[in-house]
C-alpha cells in the first residue's frame, strides 16, 4: 500500500518512459489481441536474457454498471490494442497528488508472459492494497517483467472497482455490495478461460496480494463462490479477519453506512432503490471523495453470494480451500500508523518522538479504529502487555518502540497467525510463514527517492523486492538505486515467491525437486512446532514468532472486549473511574515522595 504521491509519480514518469517492442498478437475466447515482446536482459544478478511478451489494459469484464456484479467481457471484432495501461477504477485522491487518468470503466488486468512457451507454466495472479479505497494495477509499481524472468512464470495483475462503487451495500438487491470482489472473480474465471494462450496453465494459479489485496486474497479461500477459481495463494500483511477488512458490526452498520454516504452527497432518499438511483447520477470521483472525507466505511460485507457467512466463524469452523498458502508480515507494520498520524514527520530522518501523552492517544485512536470502542481497561491491559516497565517512570521516555508492534500486531501480525494455525491444524495444504526485517535504503512509501527513513522493515516495504524493483528502469528515478545486496535480497525473495507458485513450496524450484537447504531452508508452519522463515540477510528459520503478543491479541483481548460488552453500564463506569482513580493515586503517591525527599527549611 502506498502514498498516492509516490504511486502518482510512477505515471508520469512512465509517460516518458514506454518501453517499446514488437508486435505480438494471442487470440483469446473474446478476440484477438496486440501486446509487444520486449527484451529482459539482466546479467549481473539474475543472470539472465530472454524476451517477455506484455499484454496491458486487457478488458476481462464489460465496463461495469455502477452497483451491480460485473458481467464477462463480451467478443470484439478486429484487433484490441493492449500495448498500454488502462485508466485507474475511480478513487479518492489526495488534494496534493499528481494528477492521473481514472475512470468507472476499469475492469482491466496485464499479463506478462515468456515468449515462445512449448510447455505450459505456472500464473500468478496479483491483487493490488490500498485499503479497498485507492491503488490500481496500472502501472510500474506491479511490473510483472522481472518476476517473469526470475521464474519462467506468467504474471497477471488486476484492476477492479474501489470504494463506494466497489463496496456499497444496502442489505437488498438495490445494492447488494462486494462488486469489488465479485470483479476479481471475474478475473480469475477469465484467467482459467483464457490463459493457456499466453503459455499459462489455468491448472497452477497462484493468487497474491499485499494489505487489502491480501485481505482479498483471504476472502477468495474462505469464499464459496471463488475458491475453485485457483489453487495456491500467498498472503503479503493481510488477512481476511483483520479489523479493516470484516467486522460483525460492519454488517449492522452497512445500511446506516450507505444513507450516510447519501446525505453527504446530497441523496436525502428514504427508499434504498431510490438512494441507489440518486448515487447513480454523481460523478463518481465525487462519491469516493465524500465516502473517504466522511470517514463512511464501505468493505466487504455478507452479500448472500460472495459471502454468505462471517470470515471468523468460516475460519474457526474450518470451512475454507484445502490448498498450499504461504502467509507473512514484516517486522514493523505499525510505523505507517504514525506515518499517518503525526503531522510534519514524512520527510525526516528520524522517527518521530512519541511522549506518554502521544502514546496514550495512539492507543486509544489504534483500538477506536480497530474496535470501534476504547475502553481504560482495554487500553490498560495493552498498556501491562507492552510497555517496558523499567523505563515508564522516566518523564523524556520515547514510545516510539512500544507503540510499533502495538498497532501492527493487532492489525496485521496477529490476524495473519491465526489464519496459519487455521490452515496448519485443520486442513492438509502446507503452510509456510515468513517474517520480513529487511529494512530498505529507500522506502516504497516516497517519491522520487524522498520519504522518511526511520519506518524501518515497513508495511508494504516487501513489495520492492518481491516485484524486483531494482530491475525495472522506470522505477529508477524513483526509488532510487538500491545496493548490492538488496538486489541480490530482491532476487531471493523473487525466487522464493516463484518457486512456490511452481512447487507449492518456497524452498523448491520445481515439483520434482526436493526441499532447499542452507539459506533457503523453509520449514511448513505446523502446531505445535511453529516455525516460521526471517527474510533478512541471514535468511534463518525460527520459531514461535510473536507467540506472546498474539496470544494477547487473539485471546485475551477479544475476552476481555466480549466481557465489557455484557458488563453492566454502570459497573463498567465505575470500573473505568476506578482504574482513573488508582493512575490518579499513583501520581499523588510519586508527588508526596517527592515532598518527603525534598530538603527541611
Amino acid at each position: 500500500m502506498f502514498s498516492q504521491n509516490s504511486v502518482a509519480a510512477v505515471i508520469l514518469l512512465a509517460a516518458a518512459a514506454v518501453a517499446f517492442g514488437t508486435d505480438v498478437y494471442v487470440d483469446v475466447e473474446q478476440g484477438r489481441l496486440l501486446g509487444q515482446t520486449v527484451d529482459f536482459i539482466e546479467t549481473e544478478f539474475i543472470n539472465v536474457s530472454m524476451k517477455i511478451d506484455i499484454f496491458k489494459g486487457v478488458p476481462y469484464a464489460e465496463p461495469p454498471v455502477r452497483f451491480r456484479a460485473p458481467e464477462p467481457k463480451q467478443s470484439w471484432e478486429g484487433v484490441y490494442n493492449a500495448t498500454v495501461f488502462s485508466d485507474w477504477c475511480s478513487q479518492y485522491v489526495e488534494p496534493d497528488s499528481d494528477p492521473f487518468v481514472q475512470s468507472e470503466d476499469c475492469l482491466y488486468l496485464n499479463v506478462f508472459a515468456p515468449n515462445g512457451l512449448t510447455d505450459k507454466v505456472p500464473v500468478m495472479v496479483f491483487i493490488h492494497g490500498g485499503g479497498f479505497t485507492v491503488g490500481s494495477s496500472m502501472n510500474f509499481l506491479y511490473y510483472g517483467a522481472p518476476l517473469v524472468a526470475t521464474g519462467n512464470v506468467v504474471v497477471v495483475n488486476v484492476n477492479f472497482r474501489l470504494g463506494a462503487l466497489g463496496f456499497l451495500d444496502t442489505g437488498d438487491d438495490a445494492s447488494p455490495g462486494n462488486f469489488a470482489l465479485l470483479d476479481q472473480a471475474e478475473a480469475l474465471k477469465w484467467v482459467k478461460t483464457n490463459i493457456e494462450a499466453f503459455g499459462g496453465d489455468s491448472a497452477k494459479v497462484t493468487i497474491f496480494g499485499e494489505s487489502s489485496g491480501a485481505g482479498a486474497v483471504d476472502l477468495h479461500v474462505v469464499s464459496k463462490y471463488s475458491r475453485y477459481l485457483f489453487d495456491q495463494a500467498i498472503t503479503q500483511s493481510g488477512s481476511a479477519i483483520t479489523a479493516w477488512a470484516y467486522r460483525e458490526e460492519f454488517e449492522a452498520m452497512k445500511l446506516d453506512e450507505a444513507f450516510r454516504l447519501g446525505r453527504a452527497v446530497g441523496c436525502n432518499n428514504k427508499d434504498t432503490q431510490e438512494l441507489v438511483d440518486c448515487l447513480r447520477t454523481l460523478d463518481p470521483q465525487y462519491l469516493e471523495t465524500a465516502t473517504v472525507e466522511n470517514v463512511i466505511r464501505m468493505g466487504p460485507t455478507i452479500d448472500g453470494v460472495f459471502l454468505d457467512e462471517s470470515p471468523l466463524k468460516l475460519s474457526e469452523r474450518g470451512d475454507f480451500k484445502t490448498c498450499p498458502i504461504m502467509i507473512g508480515f514484516n517486522k514493523d507494520e505499525g510505523t505507517i500508523f504514525l506515518l499517518n498520524d503525526v503531522p510534519n514527520v514524512f520527510n525526516s530522518d528520524d522517527p518521530p518522538y512519541v511522549n506518554k501523552t502521544l502514546f496514550d492517544r495512539s492507543v486509544t485512536r489504534s483500538l477506536l479504529i480497530n474496535n470501534g470502542v476504547s475502553h481504560v481497561i482495554v487500553e490498560d491491559a495493552v498498556k501491562q502487555q507492552y510497555v517496558p516497565w523499567e523505563y515508564a517512570d522516566h518523564e523524556d521516555f520515547d514510545y516510539f518502540e512500544t507503540f510499533n508492534p502495538i498497532y501492527g500486531d493487532e492489525v496485521f501480525s496477529c490476524p495473519s497467525l491465526v489464519r496459519a494455525r487455521a490452515h496448519a491444524m485443520m486442513t492438509s495444504g502446507p503452510v509456510y510463514l515468513y517474517f520480513m526485517t529487511v529494512v530498505p535504503t529507500v522506502s516504497v512509501h516516497g517519491s522520487y527517492g524522498n520519504g522518511p527513513k526511520w519506518l524501518g522493515a515497513a508495511h508494504a516495504e516487501e513489495l520492492q523486492y518481491v516485484f524486483g524493483y531494482p530491475f525495472i528502469p522506470e522505477l529508477e528515478t524513483i526509488h532510487g538505486i538500491l545496493t548490492d545486496p538488496e538486489k541480490e535480497i530482491s532476487v531471493k525473495f523473487m525466487r522464493f515467491w516463484t518457486n512456490f507458485a511452481k512447487s507449492g513450496d518456497p524452498s523448491c524450484a520445481d515439483s520434482s525437486s526436493s526441499s532447499g537447504g542452507g539459506e533457503w531452508a523453509w520449514p511448513t508452519f505446523t502446531v505445535p512446532e511453529l516455525q516460521y522463515k526471517e527474510l533478512s540477510y541471514n535468511m534463518a528459520v525460527g520459531r514461535g514468532l510473536k507467540a506472546d503478543e498474539c496470544a494477547f491479541w487473539s485471546e485475551f483481548e477479544p475476552e476481555l472486549q466480549n466481557a465489557l460488552a455484557l458488563m453492566d453500564q454502570s459497573e463498567l463506569e465505575w470500573r473505568e473511574e476506578f482504574s482513573g482513580w488508582q493512575d490518579d493515586l499513583e501520581e499523588w503517591r510519586m508527588s508526596f515522595s517527592d515532598y518527603q525527599n525534598e530538603p527541611t527549611c
